[in-house]
């Protein structure tokens, strides 16, 4: 049952992405928002943009950076982390704080350093 709802999941985010890049903005919202609910990281960032630019919902900054955050900090992803600290450090939908930017930098630099020694660790 899980393998099944893992894959539902993969296929709905494949669906959501498929959606985003054929600009049918709304169906790309409403798959994100009920991924991101499930803890889907790459969900949550998406959703998170969605909500920043106003695409497939109304624009809702303080949403976006809050999808983004949890996409950076629960499920450790990358772009969220960079896409942050990019947001802070321009002061774009956000008050610009270069201690929050440095912060989310800092914590994508660490995750990509991350998977970049677990990508080494698979080649041996």
């Amino acid at each position: 049952m899980l393998l099944l709802s893992a894959g539902v999941t993969a296929d709905d985010y494949a669906d959501g992405m498929a959606a985003l890049t054929g600009g049918d903005y709304t169906t790309a919202y409403r798959t994100f928002k009920r991924l991101a609910k499930r803890d889907h990281v790459e969900a949550q960032f998406q959703l998170g943009m969605l909500y920043l630019h106003g695409r497939g919902t109304k624009q809702n900054t303080q949403q976006g950076v809050n999808w983004l955050k949890q996409a950076a900090e629960d499920g450790y992803y990358y772009l969220a982390a960079n896409e942050l600290g990019q947001i802070y450090l321009a002061g774009q939908w956000v008050e610009r704080s270069e201690s929050e930017a440095i912060k989310w930098l800092e914590l994508a630099t660490q995750i990509a350093e991350e998977n970049e020694d677990e990508a080494e660790d698979g080649c041996d």
